[in-house]
């Protein structure tokens, strides 16, 4: 069964790599879904710090096979104002 790579990228942090084995590019695509699920479950917060997160799927060679992005951002609605000095 082929082995590929499952990789975090953030603008601050390059994680570690997992590892898993799927037959088929269906199983990789739902198993990578299922990871980013994972991820953002268990580090919510930290999608806050970084905004942009980047996941990929490499196969053995480091091909890249599949690309999902994402992002977090706040709209006008709940960002805080600047204060202008003198004011």
């Amino acid at each position: 069964m082929p082995i590929y790579n499952i990789n975090v990228r953030t603008e601050s942090h390059i994680a570690a790599s997992s590892e898993i084995e799927r037959d088929d590019l269906t199983a990789l695509r739902l198993e990578m879904a299922r990871f980013v699920g994972e991820l953002l479950k268990d580090h919510a917060e930290l999608i806050w710090a970084d905004e942009d997160w980047r996941v990929d799927v490499t196969d053995n060679a480091g091909l890249i096979l599949y690309v999902m992005h994402i992002s977090a951002t706040d709209t006008a609605a709940t960002m805080r104002p600047q204060t202008q000095p003198g004011l």
